[in-house]
């Protein structure tokens, strides 16, 4: 038995990176089903959200595809807001909606202190991957999207290998997303 029944996440992934991919494994091996929220669905094409929320999808799904937990991880795209203050609680709402009939999250992991500070009275348990963990490489989105923009192949060691190739198409400039 898990630690927590459900679990959930919101990143933007952009593109998804070994930092998240280490939070939702953890998230896999404490709940017993895990929900990933990406966020800024209404942004594509730009520097700080260069793929859709379908390329996200589809690369979270490749990462995961040949694995057991495959069927425990639920992933859905939302608009932000520009109110901070009541992120928390529209996520929350928006979960109701689209996860009808389901358990809502029991738990929520995020990558820092300021990240998890939405949900503070939401949830009674909060999980702090810690993105600055000496025996882990450093690792942001931005970082990895300025690699791949000027070319830098040391993205390779950031990014999941099972989309690599993806990432690549999509980088060429008659894809418009470099």
């Amino acid at each position: 038995m898990k630690m927590f029944h459900t679990g959930l996440a919101i990143m933007r992934a952009q593109p998804p990176h070994i930092g998240h991919i280490k939070l939702i494994r953890r998230m896999l091996r404490e709940c017993e089903k895990a929900i990933i929220v990406l966020g800024s669905v209404q942004e594509q094409g730009t520097d700080r959200n260069p793929y859709s929320y379908i390329q996200r999808k589809e690369m979270l799904q490749k990462v995961f595809a040949a694995t057991a937990d495959a069927p425990r991880l639920k992933i859905l795209g939302m608009f932000d807001i520009n109110n901070p203050t009541q992120w928390g609680a529209f996520v929350m709402d928006f979960l109701k909606e689209a996860c009808p009939g389901e358990t809502l999250p029991d738990v929520y992991y995020a990558g820092s202190e300021y990240d998890a500070q939405w949900f503070r009275d939401i949830f009674d348990k909060i999980q702090i991957e810690n993105r600055v963990d000496y025996d882990f490489p450093y690792v942001s989105g931005s970082m990895v999207r300025d690699m791949i923009k000027i070319g830098d192949k040391r993205w390779h060691d950031f990014v999941p290998k099972e989309i690599h190739a993806m990432i690549e198409e999509l980088s060429q400039p008659k894809n418009g997303v470099c």
